[in-house]
């Protein structure tokens, strides 16, 4: 009875561990910012960041460098072993030089 009850927890642990969380920017412009375990982070287009060395919570301020365009940043986790993924922190701006924030647990 013991084994099986171990076998549920680590099976549990397994799968509650299991995924990647990323940081998405998603942009036609250009962009400028902080993340929190990468530091000064800056590009045109889109770009992902990898979270999985860097504690947690992940917060991040990202902002355009132009007037025109979209910027649209959030993280997203996949989870039981890729065959889905969940999305959270999503912010979007088009304002002039608009600024987003988001955090991720």
């Amino acid at each position: 009875m013991r084994v099986g009850a171990l076998t549920a927890i680590v099976s549990t642990l397994l799968l509650a561990g299991c995924g990647t969380r990323v940081v998405h920017i998603d942009s036609d412009t250009t962009w400028s910012g902080t993340i929190d375990g990468f530091g000064s982070v800056s590009g045109r287009g889109n770009k992902t960041y990898t979270l999985d060395a860097a504690s947690s919570p992940v917060c991040w301020t990202i902002a355009k460098t132009t007037g025109p365009g979209t910027l649209r940043v959030y993280s997203e986790q996949d989870t039981f072993f890729g065959l889905g993924s969940e999305v959270e922190a999503e912010s979007t701006t088009t304002e002039a030089n608009g600024t987003v924030t988001g955090c991720a647990r």
